[in-house]
């Protein structure tokens, strides 16, 4: 698994553009099998289960091989809260094998 490490302080009611590079095994950017999801979890006294789910764009962005973007609200609507850190999984496969990657995100 890639940590990402930590994006930037999010302020609740934001709508944040998400973003990963895609890559293989051997670490070369690769165009997944199909769109790549995400999962947040609370890390600082959440259970194990996703407060959000999404996907990102099934289709390259700016023409980079790989790379995918979608947008996350980050609502209290949607499960997150200021003051709390979370970490967002996202899973994508290519040629049928499952990769990941994480990052953090504190709500302010």
């Amino acid at each position: 698994m890639f940590d990402l490490g930590m994006m930037p302080p999010v302020t609740l009611g934001d709508t944040i553009r998400l973003s990963i590079p895609c890559r293989n095994g051997s670490g070369v950017a690769t165009a997944p099998d199909s769109a790549p999801a995400w999962s947040a979890y609370l890390l600082n006294g959440g259970d194990d289960s996703a407060i959000d789910t999404g996907t990102l764009s099934g289709s390259d962005a700016d023409s980079k091989t790989g790379f995918r973007t979608g947008d996350a609200a980050i609502t209290g609507g949607n499960g997150f809260a200021a003051g709390n850190i979370y970490k967002f999984l996202y899973t994508y496969e290519i040629s049928s094998t499952e990769y990941n990657m994480t990052e953090t995100m504190l709500v302010q």
